[in-house]
């Protein structure tokens, strides 16, 4: 069988996280956006894919290590293969033919020739690729934090090369994927439907916005005069800057809601976004006798009770 182990570049053993770190190095580095659509370096990112497709997937790389380890046949296949289990496993249906058994949906038949070095294709008799798939590619789409809470439409490349417009939903996190039927690559031969297109979405974080489920949360620093007085702020959201009043007297680690500005939802609605008051100290107040005597006039007039319970 194909070592997709070394097609990744990662041993037998390794996790979850190193195939899939291998597998996004190597899928960057062959793209054909990077290549050119070069030939040689094309086939090899479709093989990476397809290593991916099984090894990147719990089940299906059980049964492959099983398969790949098993002794071998005389017809050349291993023990204990099974065209039915091979098809549950893998995806896809199959059926009874004159020819023996036909894979007949997803990339199965693909994937069978591509593991066991093209055969079926030709000399072993039993199982046979009707109407190959094309594969499957894995990108990657980075977000910004207000495109992933409103949502938004991207062009990108396809696995054939072509450009295709995609609709983001919005409340999307890092972590989670868009398929895009019909743009993996192309069917190896005639008559074959294209693999998808999937994208591992990445979402670039804010410098000042938070996510709270679909909340978003802003930390606003205000000097010691400013939460005594009042006065009026530019906060940030996912829009653009919007004015706050902080009213006169507000404590630090108040919370004032915005309402509607937070991340969309599926019904149509919106979370909130919650700006968190910070008052900042000024730093070397007490340094200076002017200011330490006004500070202690100021503890004077209207600390006359302690704010602390306990």
């Amino acid at each position: 069988m194909k070592d997709l182990h070394k097609t990744l570049g990662v041993a037998e053993n390794a996790d979850e996280a190193t195939i899939k770190k291998a597998y996004r190095k190597l899928a960057k580095e062959f793209h054909p956006d990077v290549t050119g659509n070069d030939k040689k370096k094309t086939e090899r990112f479709k093989e990476i894919n397809e290593a991916y497709a099984v090894l990147g997937d719990k089940d299906k790389r059980a049964e492959y290590e099983r398969l790949k380890h098993a002794p071998v046949r005389p017809d050349g296949m291993p023990e204990g293969f099974d065209a039915e289990s091979f098809a549950r496993t893998f995806g896809g249906g199959m059926r009874g033919g004159r020819g023996g058994v036909s894979f007949e949906s997803d990339d199965l038949g693909d994937l069978f020739a591509s593991l066991f070095e093209g055969r079926g294709r030709g000399g072993f008799a039993g199982p046979r690729m009707r109407q190959q798939r094309g594969a499957d590619v894995i990108g990657t789409l980075p977000l910004t934090f207000a495109e992933a809470a409103l949502g938004t439409r991207r062009s990108v490349r396809s696995g054939q090369g072509t450009t295709v417009e995609v609709s983001v939903p919005a409340g999307v996190e890092s972590g989670g994927r868009l398929r895009v039927p019909g743009h993996g690559q192309p069917a190896p031969g005639k008559g074959g439907a294209p693999g998808d297109l999937y994208l591992e979405l990445e979402v670039r974080p804010d410098p000042h916005l938070e996510r709270n489920g679909a909340d978003i949360e802003v930390a606003v620093p205000v000097t010691f005069s400013e939460a005594a007085l009042g006065t009026k702020v530019q906060v940030p959201t996912v829009e653009g800057p919007v004015t706050v009043t902080i009213p006169p007297g507000t404590s630090s680690g108040a919370r004032l809601r915005l309402r509607g500005r937070g991340v969309k939802k599926a019904d149509g609605s919106r979370g909130d976004e919650l700006v968190r008051v910070e008052i900042v100290t000024p730093r070397g107040a007490a340094d200076d006798p002017e200011t330490r005597k006004l500070l202690e006039e100021l503890a004077r007039r209207t600390e006359q009770k302690s704010p602390r319970a306990f």
